[in-house]
């Protein structure tokens, strides 16, 4: 044995070959019983973020990772239970063509005296809910930022859950990413007339919008109400356009009345002289 060789069910193997892993193949039902973990996980992280403990969101980012995200190595669980075939709750606000400024689909801002924030709105405003197939959902854009950058619910997960403290803390993040937490790149200042400063990041709030949209799909009559802090203005969707100005009506010159010699013939055609004419009346 000192040559290296492992002993393996009661008989040596050659030195470096490992024995063949087996495997068990989770059955529908063990499927269905991590669905309802990760649906409670969801649940939980959803009821801590709206108690104030915002760091949530990166577990809700991590489950909804489990969920969601297909790899050439690993399959969601969604996948695995051929749920993603399913139509997802989409809550965002839609993007306005020619808008110059950023777009926050998820979210809206509440301000009052004490500053601005970011808070997602949850069912406040849903009337019509929207359907979409999973990968029109997962992929559209729900930020574009000052610099017209989009960023999908797939890319905010994923920073969150692969890079920025959800399952694992990266030395670098996603640039589009770090200026959208970091960076203040929706653009948007709070002042009060004696201080102005940028509001913080609106990521964790987006993907507490995201949760509540999964839950809703995954939860037949799941319902939930924002609780905002008292006497602020919500403001939502917000957009500025360039109006082109009306253009004036172009004038069109009066004819410049002809002038006649008393002596000439009038010109309405009768022959006489202009001034035994026309020219009488004048």
């Amino acid at each position: 044995m000192g040559n290296g060789a492992a002993l393996c069910c009661g008989g040596e193997v050659e030195a470096g070959v490992r024995p063949a892993m087996t495997v068990h193949q989770q059955s529908e039902e063990e499927l269905k019983a991590h669905l309802e973990e990760q649906i409670s996980f969801l649940r939980a992280s959803a009821d801590a973020y709206d108690s104030g403990f915002e760091g949530e969101a990166k577990r809700i980012a991590v489950a909804i990772r489990v969920l969601m995200h297909d790899t050439r190595n690993s399959t969601s669980l969604l996948g695995q239970l051929g749920l993603k075939s399913s139509q997802f709750l989409d809550t965002s606000l839609p993007t306005s063509p020619g808008n110059m400024t950023s777009h926050s689909g998820l979210i809206v801002t509440a301000m009052g005296s004490g500053g601005a924030k970011y808070y997602a709105f949850l069912d406040d405003g849903i009337e019509q809910p929207t359907l979409r197939d999973f990968d029109e959902w997962w992929n559209a854009p729900v930020f574009i930022d000052s610099q017209k950058r989009n960023v999908s619910r797939k890319e905010l997960v994923l920073a969150v859950a692969n890079q920025d403290g959800g399952a694992h803390v990266d030395p670098a993040l996603d640039r589009k990413y770090a200026d959208l937490s970091r960076g203040n790149s929706l653009g948007w200042n709070f002042s009060d007339g004696s201080r102005e400063e940028a509001m913080g990041g609106p990521e964790k709030a987006a993907l507490r919008q995201v949760c509540h949209e999964v839950l809703k799909t995954l939860l037949a009559g799941y319902e939930k109400q924002p609780v905002y802090p008292p006497e602020t203005m919500i403001f939502g969707g917000m957009t500025m356009q360039v109006v082109d100005s009306p253009i004036p009506p172009i004038e069109t010159p009066r004819p410049k009345p002809q002038k006649v010699g008393r002596n000439e013939r009038c010109p309405c055609g009768s022959g006489v002289k202009y001034k035994r004419c026309c020219g009488a009346l004048v």
